[in-house]
């Protein structure tokens, strides 16, 4: 399985080398990581990833923006928490989501990536869109 650039939202840095590992030997091409709300927001200003591995909380703030701007350019994302829904609920783009808890069995979280990779190959139409 090819999953291209993995953007990786994680403030733990002993979570975030075992889930850049997996995801080298699983297939990403390159994989990004930031530990910060800020940071993400000025990667994306810029890229788009192929597929996101998202921690809701990291240390500045809930990741909001993040999350909306890759729902809105239709990018599977898998939201990678220690929490219950809390974050979650505060915002409704990260219901678009596939939800992994910390922590998850390597297989659970390979699974996770191959349903992203592919729905990233087949994107749900935007809303307006024709369905054929």
């Amino acid at each position: 399985m090819t999953i291209g650039t993995v953007l990786l939202l994680e403030d733990e840095p002993i979570i975030a080398l075992d889930v850049e590992k997996l995801l080298q030997e699983n297939g990403a091409d390159k994989v990004v990581t930031l530990s910060t709300c800020a940071e993400a927001i000025g990667w994306l200003g810029v890229n788009t990833p192929n597929i996101a591995i998202v921690d809701p909380r990291l240390s500045d703030g809930v990741c909001s923006f993040a999350v909306k701007t890759l729902a809105e350019r239709r990018v599977p994302f898998i939201l990678y928490s220690g929490e219950p829904d809390a974050a979650i609920e505060s915002e409704p783009a990260f219901s678009a989501g596939q939800l992994l808890y910390k922590p998850c069995e390597p297989d659970r979280l390979i699974a996770a990536l191959s349903r992203a990779a592919i729905s990233s190959l087949n994107p749900p139409p935007a809303r307006g869109d024709p369905l054929c």
